[in-house]
């Protein structure tokens, strides 16, 4: 299993939404098995993505199984509880935010495939499940290789000699049928082409530094940059260069280590973790989880009211008098120089979730046996997502009021008025600590409200429709 990545979501996600569901492929022609419905709901998803006034507006991806890959719907439904548990930790389905999933075979395997937009409910700011990055990256890897070794299925194992395509190759040039586009497909070599040369050039030991890399890569054309993560390379007669990503092209590669690595690619020791590479894995899932819990609670703790609103207001105290003069001045207070501000990092502050088994659990065994269980195809909202419970009287099923939200955000200004006029810090605290709460559970109202509303919409459109 890995996890495919779309390079979209700036255009209309009732399209994307079409395409998965359509019994037509990418060329039109029509699939021989019906793509079905899995989890989550479209038409909430399309409302919520037409609402978003920013550029991006969804991501989209496909858990994609390999031939010999078969896991059952109930394993589906666990993974992507895992799915949700480890990227959008933190938040609850149907309350923070909404995605959908659906299921093609029509290719012989499993394509699991989501649709996610990027906002969060409570607080319409920009939520992302895969910021950008390297964390991105190492975050996904570390997910399908935990999954896989769960399921006990193969790791994927990336050639290190093979170049990577560059988006504007991957989707644009495909595309594209300007005479810059015609071009440059017409004239220069394919990246297949030139890794294959380099390939083969590695292998036989003819290229042992970066430096007889490029050497044998201006036979192909003129080098227009050298980075520390790609070489970019124009072929002769073309008047576009490419970049060139990868092990092989990156500073400082052991040339002789990449060799060994492409030779035992598909050795069956590469195939399966051991407990000392799981252990790693699971570390590394584990501390990427935590740190996107932490952004995202940090994301929804304040969904309204003053920026300033946590200053605690107490009793003033006299500042120090300044002169003008500074440690060891003549005729200076002798006050101290004044220290650079100090800008704290991100460090996540929750404790540890494991997305699918305990810490302690180390061997391959069946998914069953690891995976937080589910049922009915819902999320396991009571697990690690700390999000907001209905207890506090607030249903989380859309059933709230604009009176009771009302009247909520009246006792909620009532208490900023109160911390105020607050002189004791103490006090302004507790009361602080009553706003953050009362705050938590309008959140949760208004998500509720909106989904209510939204499917509200949805059934009179339908009704209508039906009606005419």
């Amino acid at each position: 299993m890995i996890n495919a990545i779309n390079d979209n979501g700036t255009g209309s996600i009732a399209d994307a939404i079409n395409y998965l569901k359509s019994d037509f492929d990418h060329k039109n022609n029509r699939r021989s098995v019906k793509p079905r419905d899995f989890a989550g709901s479209a038409e909430e998803c399309i409302v919520v993505a037409d609402s978003i006034e920013r550029k991006h507006k969804y991501v989209s991806g496909t858990l994609s199984f390999r031939d010999g890959e078969k896991p059952t719907d109930a394993h589906l439904q666990k993974i992507v509880d895992a799915f949700r548990k480890t990227f959008m930790a933190g938040l609850e389905p149907g309350v923070n935010y909404v995605d959908y999933w659906n299921i093609h075979e029509d290719k012989g395997n499993i394509e699991l495939n989501y649709v996610i937009p990027l906002v969060e409910l409570t607080t319409s700011r920009q939520m992302n499940p895969f910021p950008p990055g390297k964390a991105k990256e190492d975050f996904k890897d570390a997910f399908d290789a935990y999954i896989n070794h769960q399921m006990g299925y193969d790791q994927v194992v990336p050639d290190p000699i093979k170049a990577s395509e560059s988006k504007f190759e991957r989707k644009v040039l495909p595309k594209s049928n300007s005479k810059s586009a015609e071009e440059f497909r017409k004239n220069k070599p394919t990246k297949d082409e030139v890794s294959d040369c380099v390939a083969h050039q590695i292998i036989n030991g003819k290229i042992s530094s970066r430096q007889d890399l490029c050497d044998f890569l201006e036979n192909f054309g003129e080098i227009t940059r050298v980075n520390d993560k790609f070489i970019s390379l124009k072929p002769y007669g073309s008047e576009k260069a490419f970049r060139l990503k990868g092990p092989v092209y990156e500073y400082g590669a052991d040339y002789k280590q990449i060799k060994i690595d492409h030779q035992t690619k598909n050795a069956d020791f590469k195939k399966q973790l051991n407990d000392s590479d799981f252990e790693k894995v699971r570390a590394t899932l584990e501390r990427l989880t935590k740190s996107r819990r932490a952004f995202n609670k940090k994301l929804v703790s304040k969904p309204f009211g003053r920026r300033n609103k946590d200053r605690v207001y107490g009793e003033k105290k006299e500042k120090p008098v300044h002169d003008g003069g500074g440690t060891g001045s003549i005729g200076g207070s002798g006050s101290t120089s004044i220290k650079p501000i100090s800008i704290e990092k991100e460090v996540p502050i929750t404790k540890p979730i494991q997305p699918i088994t305990d810490k302690t659990q180390t061997e391959s065994k069946p998914i069953t046996a690891n995976i937080s269980s589910s049922s009915g195809g819902k999320s396991d909202s009571s697990g690690s997502n700390n999000a907001p419970s209905s207890s506090d009287g607030i249903s989380s099923g859309g059933s709230s009021s604009d009176s009771s939200i009302g009247g909520m955000q009246s006792q909620l200004n009532d208490l900023r008025t109160q911390i105020s006029n607050c002189k004791n810090p103490a006090k302004a605290q507790a009361l602080k600590s009553q706003a953050d709460s009362l705050e938590q559970r309008i959140g949760v109202a208004v998500a509720a409200e909106r989904i209510r509303k939204m499917k509200e919409t949805l059934k009179n459109n339908t009704h209508n429709k039906f009606k005419k």
